[in-house]
């Protein structure tokens, strides 16, 4: 099998196509991969073709996690490959809502259909560290405060959870940096 070319490499040979073999190359790119179709309008249409893809990420995330409602146990793996694939595509503050809207749909799981297991809690928990993380080393008290209710509404919900994902979510939710007046 062949090894594909490197970034650099595939860097130096796009410098070597005049501007019209650019636009050709990337249009038919465009044609043939939905994906690459999926990146150039996030690119060129910006913040209303990314809450779109947000909207639709979040509609997908809700059927891995809810699909017949039947209490059949989500995967896990699935909804976790849709926030890998969608940090390639959204903002800083898309990406946050959809880390805290997994977390959310698996709360919510918890409240309908009874306790889990482990693992489950596990993969929630290492999805809202994540999410805490980031919104203190890279947000800004107005991004705080347009989470701020869900993040409250989650700590409520998951208070009696087991497994410790309670206590977690309230404990990381208190790490978060603009939380110190309303403590």
């Amino acid at each position: 099998m062949m090894k594909p070319m490197s970034i650099t490499e595939l860097k130096k040979e796009l410098k070597k196509l005049d501007y019209s073999e650019l636009i050709e190359l990337i249009s038919s790119l465009y044609k043939a991969n939905d994906k690459v179709k999926m990146i150039l309008n996030v690119q060129f249409i910006g913040e209303k073709c990314q809450s779109e893809l947000l909207d639709a990420y979040k509609k997908k995330m809700n059927a891995e996690f809810f699909s017949n409602n039947t209490g059949k146990m989500p995967s896990l793996k699935a909804a976790k490959a849709l926030l890998v694939d969608f940090k390639k595509l959204g903002s800083f503050e898309m990406i946050l809502d959809l880390m805290l809207y997994y977390v959310e749909c698996g709360d919510q799981f918890t409240n309908e259909f009874g306790d889990i297991n482990e693992s489950f809690y596990a993969s929630l928990c290492s999805v809202y560290g994540q999410f805490i993380n980031q919104l203190n080393s890279n947000g800004s008290e107005a991004l705080y405060l347009k989470f701020r209710e869900r993040i409250y509404n989650l700590v409520l919900s998951s208070t009696n959870t087991g497994w410790g994902f309670g206590a977690f979510i309230l404990e990381k939710s208190l790490e978060l940096n603009w939380n110190e007046d309303e403590q």
